[in-house]
């Protein structure tokens, strides 16, 4: 059986803190295998991984199959699931690896991550340095659950305990926005529609030909080489939520540009250009002016524009 050196973390989306009370990765046709990291309030991001267990063998069998429980703080729900995972495309991720430019090595992925969101909604990831892969999405079941796992012998009510938890976790300002809005439970979901898009330089060249970073907000993660090649072109992808690429200028020197796009603001953009399946370009445009040089972003189809005048730029250098 092939064998790899892998770990198991545990992720959850910011502003909805969850915790795993149980959960195992089995190895493919055994009725064993490694743990998923527990008993830790998690609300770090989608598709980031919070713990680094190193336990096990160096190296060991992927799973096939995934069993869970957990806890959702906004909700106070307990959620169980019992998922096959898909074994093949797991192991030809691991087999084929990937390399991030054409002098460096050939990299794999280093550790399977797994998400749990508001709604029972559950996802694992494939990650790696700079490349994070979506290999599962389901649904859990709500159950009774068992309070004692979460509170422990702690003397204090259930709903005090769950108040005390999101505040700890969240900002006041997140706080009452979930009192206004609620949870968007569609949200998870929605993060997994793909369009045709593909990101375009004007006015830019970029060191070393590469986008270092882009991050989706599906959770996955990957890096770019231009000119794209026809297949990666090609390829649909999620909605960006952020871009990380250095600008060579015309003085050699080069800067680091962080993108960060507003969440409404890009989704609403990838709706209203791409509905109809059409491509689309997501430029980011430098024009010189007299005195320096003025940048801005747009998501283009072959008739329309819209400038994303949301998104927060940080540069460096």
């Amino acid at each position: 059986m092939d064998k790899y050196g892998w770990q198991a973390t545990e992720s959850a989306p910011k502003g909805y803190p969850m915790e795993v009370v149980s959960g195992t990765l089995f190895y493919r046709g055994q009725d064993h295998g490694l743990y998923v990291p527990d008993r830790a309030t998690i609300y770090h991001g989608w598709g980031k991984g919070v713990s680094s267990h190193v336990t096990g063998a160096d190296f060991k069998p992927l799973p096939d199959r995934l069993e869970i429980t957990f806890f959702s703080y906004t909700e106070n729900l307990f959620y169980k699931g019992k998922f096959d995972l898909p074994y093949e495309k797991i192991l030809a991720l691991f087999k084929s690896g990937y390399v991030l430019s054409t002098d460096e090595k050939h990299l794999t992925y280093l550790q399977l991550v797994v998400g749990v969101a508001p709604g029972g909604i559950v996802a694992v990831w494939a990650q790696g340095i700079n490349k994070t892969t979506e290999v599962f999405f389901g649904q859990a079941e709500k159950v009774a659950g068992d309070w004692a796992r979460i509170v422990g012998d702690a003397d204090i009510s259930r709903e005090a305990f769950v108040q005390s938890v999101i505040a700890d976790s969240l900002k006041p300002e997140a706080i009452e926005s979930l009192r206004k809005n609620g949870i968007p439970f569609g949200r998870w979901n929605t993060y997994r529609t793909l369009y045709p898009w593909q990101p375009v330089f004007t006015g830019m060249l970029l060191e070393d030909g590469r986008i270092d970073q882009i991050k989706y907000f599906n959770g996955e993660d990957d890096y770019l080489n231009l000119p794209l090649e026809p297949a990666i072109a090609a390829s649909p992808r999620a909605v960006p939520s952020e871009l990380h690429f250095s600008w060579l200028r015309p003085n050699a020197k080069s800067m680091l540009f962080e993108l960060y796009f507003n969440e409404a603001e890009i989704f609403a953009a990838f709706k209203a250009l791409g509905g109809n399946k059409q491509v689309l370009q997501l430029e980011m445009l430098m024009v010189k002016t007299e005195k320096s040089h003025d940048f801005t972003i747009w998501l283009r189809n072959d008739k329309d524009k819209i400038e994303l005048k949301l998104t927060n730029v940080k540069t460096h250098g």
